[in-house]
């Protein structure tokens, strides 16, 4: 019986001990152990956000996924619940709908989408970027920034038009491009015309196409590349 009793009191006090020590640890140290409400796996992305502040859903995104949204015009302490699961490119899409972004663009490492910049109206604080002076090259003189389609948007002008993925976007209504932003602000400027001409670059041979104002359908991402590819 005393045998037994002391055991029984080990236990007890390991337990109220294990409990002190839990109590004690730090919050950054307790909140690993709670499941993450963004997953990002295998191109796959998993939102499970239920009232969490808008600035802790951009942090978790940044860690999880590598993507850094930017332009919000939201207060930090903005509650967000938004539950999807899906390709991370549409989940993204879908949450910029759901805070009524009107207009952004994306940035991409490779196949990696790494930024969003959000401009327009809606709750965004960014209003549309000017357009870039002549650009003349960073360091190297002999290289220009131009647009690159990544991807085409099914049954959009961009397919029915035939443009292809490499295909290298260099005006749009005569205004020199050389950022994917800006061709997201010009775009968005002169969406109330009815036409516009648009300039690409395809094996070094340059085509014009006139296609309406408004959503082109293409993914597209900044480039660096040699000033002859487009000359």
């Amino acid at each position: 019986m005393i045998l037994f009793a002391r055991s029984k009191f080990k236990v007890l006090f390991f337990i109220q001990w294990l409990c002190i020590a839990i109590f004690l640890l730090p919050p950054q140290l307790l909140a690993i152990t709670q499941a993450s409400p963004i997953v990002c796996e295998n191109q796959q992305l998993i939102f499970q956000a239920d009232q969490l502040p808008i600035k802790d859903v951009l942090q978790v995104l940044h860690n999880q996924c590598g993507i850094i949204i930017s332009g919000l015009k939201l207060p930090e302490d903005y509650p967000l619940t938004y539950h999807a699961k899906g390709p991370v490119l549409e989940i993204i899409k879908r949450l910029l709908r759901y805070l009524q972004a009107e207009s952004y663009a994306f940035e991409f490492n490779g196949d990696q989408l790494s930024h969003v910049l959000i401009f327009s109206k809606g709750t965004t604080k960014n209003s549309l970027p000017p357009a870039l002076p002549n650009y003349t090259g960073f360091e190297n003189k002999n290289t220009i920034n131009v647009v690159k389609v990544l991807d085409i948007v099914p049954d959009s002008q961009a397919e029915v038009h035939g443009f292809q993925k490499g295909d290298l976007i260099i005006e749009y209504d005569s205004v020199p491009i050389q950022s994917a932003s800006q061709l997201v602000s010009e775009v968005q400027k002169k969406k109330n015309l009815q036409r516009v001409d648009l300039v690409i670059v395809r094996n070094k041979s340059r085509q014009t196409y006139v296609i309406n104002s408004g959503l082109i359908g293409v993914r597209i991402q900044t480039v660096r590349i040699p000033e002859g590819e487009i000359k």
